[in-house]
């Protein structure tokens, strides 16, 4: 038995629900482990338990028979397991790319010609040839999340245990994902997974309120409702011959554009291809170097780390946070419908937004910018981590917004999300616009959309 948990119990300091109830797991080495769950339903908190990240405060780990959690085992232990958070910038220690991979190995005394070798390997194996020299934070999401992955593997380590790692995934780097648990796999490394897509390992479970459950059977298969085509309104935000770089390197290029009155905008393309930029120079957190941005009332984003714009005591406090700044009567109110709206229960109101899972610091995100009823708004991978009945409430909020008149544009690597709130789409490549123009081709066309460096689910199940 390679690692194994008993009766492992926890609740978070503050907080009166039990995140942990009793979880036993037991893992093989070769083993592949799925767990599913909703949002906070104790997933992420169980690999950070299992890796030994945070202390049950009851129950123990064992690795090899040893608990981790003894102050008599030796520290080296850590080298066994590796790790990639569900936020992959919790995971990254080093300045630049190389030196985050370079970090756990360089820290076990591997020999400096051995650890060179080993970052040239896997710079390339997971396509980071680009950014090796790049500060990690001038990385897209989904480049990050390559990075951490590459990291979590670096010190060799016998169970790897992966907290939703697709969530920001484009789709070839959902294919060199697969690749690499196939691998991993081969190689007799154990893996635990946590996801929200329907896959099938050696065992599966389904954490349900803080138990694990045993689970044999998939998921049932979700339809989208693809989006209706707009008619074209009034222009409530536009960007025209938008030129941006960083430090020199051209990061957008001549993009114009225009979000709608009422109409949804996919912003799609390949991770590192300025979709993230694009989205805040649109909303003037950056200026751009030429170019013109016209908006016609107030334009929000939700940023693709949500908690990034968070930053209030209680989640009430940040959500009404706009309406007092704008001066609104009754601000309060206007928080309370919109954390309705976003369905956080009243219960975490008053809680810190920081002891809530990602997907509901998502939602708290959102429902700070629906507290000001923006005109334009400007959602960056808001269905990352996010389980499968608040990606439906998620499209039913857009719909609404949409018939409201909101003009609405979605960055997703997730064409079934951009097809259901989207009936446009925009596609990036290293900053360029490369399509513009209906979703619904990008839908009928397979080859089209792989060529972009898109695809759906299916198609990702047929490689």
């Amino acid at each position: 038995m390679l690692i194994r948990a008993e009766n492992i119990e926890y609740t978070y300091p503050g907080n009166e629900r039990c995140a942990l109830k009793d979880v036993n797991l037991t893992i093989d080495s070769g083993e592949y482990i799925v767990i599913t769950g909703n949002n906070g339903s104790g997933k992420s908190t169980l690999a950070l338990v299992l890796a030994g990240v945070i202390e049950p405060d009851s129950g123990n780990v064992f690795l090899d028979g040893k608990n981790i959690f003894s102050h008599d085992i030796d520290e080296n232990w850590r080298s066994d397991i590796g790790f990639l958070f569900q936020d992959p910038r919790e995971g990254i220690l080093g300045t630049s790319v190389e030196r985050d991979i370079a970090f756990g190995p360089e820290n076990l005394a591997l020999p400096l010609d051995r650890l060179r070798k080993k970052v040239d390997e896997l710079v390339e194996r997971f396509g980071l040839q680009d950014y090796r020299k790049s500060p990690v934070e001038h990385l897209s999401g989904g480049m990050v999340e390559r990075c951490a992955l590459a990291s979590a593997i670096a010190t060799d380590p016998r169970i790897i245990i992966l907290d939703e790692p697709d969530s920001f995934l484009d789709f070839e780097g959902k294919i060199m994902l697969n690749e690499e648990i196939s691998k991993l796999l081969d190689s007799g490394k154990a893996i635990l997974h946590i996801t929200q897509s329907d896959i099938i390992g050696d065992k599966n479970y389904h954490m349900d309120n803080g138990n694990l459950i045993s689970q044999n059977k998939s998921f049932p298969k979700i339809v989208f409702r693809i989006a209706k085509n707009c008619q074209h309104h009034d222009e409530i935000l536009s960007a025209k011959q938008i030129k941006f770089s960083y430090d020199g390197k051209t990061a957008l290029d001549n993009i114009t554009m225009a979000i709608y009155e009422g109409c949804g905008t996919a912003i799609l393309g390949r991770s590192g291809s300025g979709k993230t930029t694009l989205a805040r120079v649109l909303s003037e957190l950056y200026k751009p170097d030429s170019g013109q941005i016209e908006s016609h009332g107030k334009v929000g984003i939700s940023f693709q780390f949500p908690e990034r714009q968070l930053f209030a005591e209680t989640v009430i406090k940040d959500v009404q946070f706009g309406p007092q700044s704008l001066q609104l009567d009754s601000p309060e109110i206007f928080a309370q419908q919109a954390l309705n709206r976003m369905n956080v229960p009243e219960e975490y109101w008053n809680r810190s937004p920081f002891l809530l899972s990602d997907g509901e610091q998502r939602r708290v995100g959102i429902a700070g910018l629906l507290a000001v009823s923006p005109r334009c708004l400007i959602f960056d991978e808001p269905t990352a981590t996010l389980d499968i009945n608040q990606k439906l409430n998620f499209i039913k909020l857009v719909n609404e917004l949409k018939s409201e008149g909101t003009a609405i544009a979605v960055i997703t690597h997730d064409l079934n999300i951009a097809s259901a709130c989207c009936s446009s789409a925009v596609v990036l490549d290293r900053g360029r616009i490369i399509y513009a123009g209906e979703m619904k081709k990008l839908l009928d066309d397979r080859k089209f959309r792989n060529n972009l460096g898109l695809g759906t689910e299916e198609d990702l199940s047929e490689v």
